[in-house]
């Protein structure tokens, strides 16, 4: 029997549209062991078969591995909520294919995870960081695999998370997103990239905070947000330096390198939010890891 944990994930980071993802301190634990017939525990029933998205990962794992897919027992208990921007389904995926390799005494780098991970996913920018932990900085040459740039982030650092009690799908997220932009939409976007990855090493909450004014999706994206508008206020009137819409939505991350001002902020956020579920969370550092019990 293995355990599997893998983080959260925050896509984005605000100025890094579908490059940049960061590791976080919320986590989904996926227990596997051999099995007569699937068995799926611990999530709604409707998911409860082998169209689970962490068991057809696992089949697709072993058929690129030649080994012919057998059931097993499933159980899983995760913090992750879903279709909320925070890489649930990426928790799924690495999950799936980490115990396909564990199970059949397979060997698999984290390289190769974060490629079949990518491939199930369509891109790495919420895989490489549940894999490998930290901020990552991922693009994918054409015709070659997914580059990888891992960043550490400053363990000053804390991310207020805000989720709503409603979903932004990211299908309907990349749909209000313009397909193309002037050149000098491009040219904003590239040097604030080096500023956000620059400033989360090195815990430069102002140089964060300069770098995170995006162009490419954030003033599109936050009118899917019914609150996005007042849980900014709050977040930046309460001593958050900046704000950002982590994944597609409908999180928001707020950052500061105050425990006692996260603190405080999110007593305000729950005052004023309370439907809201409110975290306060660092930068996972490890990604996913594996247990045997």
């Amino acid at each position: 029997m293995i355990k599997i944990t893998v983080p959260a994930t925050s896509a984005n980071l605000g100025i890094g549209y579908d490059t940049l993802g960061m590791a976080v301190s919320l986590y989904s634990h996926f227990t596997f062991d051999r099995a007569d017939t699937l068995q799926i525990t611990g999530c709604p029933e409707e998911f409860q078969n082998k169209n689970n998205l962490v068991y057809v990962s696992f089949v697709d794992a072993l058929r690129e591995w030649g080994v012919e897919p057998f059931p097993v027992k499933l159980h899983i208990e995760t913090e992750v909520p879903v279709a909320r921007g925070l890489g649930s389904s990426s928790t799924c995926v690495v999950a799936g294919i980490m115990a396909a390799a564990a199970l059949t005494g397979h060997t698999v780098d984290r390289a190769e995870l974060v490629r079949i991970a990518s491939a199930v996913e369509g891109h790495p920018d919420n895989v490489a960081p549940a894999i490998l932990g930290g901020a990552v900085c991922s693009f994918t040459p054409e015709g070659d695999l997914p580059r990888c740039l891992r960043y550490e982030v400053s363990d000053r650092l804390r991310f207020i998370t805000i989720i709503p009690p409603y979903e932004v799908h990211t299908s309907d997220a990349r749909k209000v997103v313009p397909q193309e932009v002037p050149l000098s939409t491009a040219v904003w976007q590239m040097g604030r990239i080096a500023g956000m990855t620059r400033g989360l090493e090195t815990g430069d909450l102002d140089l964060v905070a300069a770098a995170n004014d995006d162009r490419l999706q954030e003033p599109y994206r936050r009118a899917l947000i019914p609150d996005y508008e007042d849980i900014r206020r709050v977040c930046l009137e309460g001593g958050a330096k900046t704000m950002w819409i982590s994944g597609s939505g409908s999180t928001l991350m707020a950052a500061t390198d105050d425990t006692i001002v996260a603190k405080f902020l999110q007593v305000r956020l729950r005052e004023n939010f309370p439907a809201c579920e409110t975290h306060i969370l660092t930068c996972d550092t490890e990604g996913a890891q594996i247990e045997y019990l």
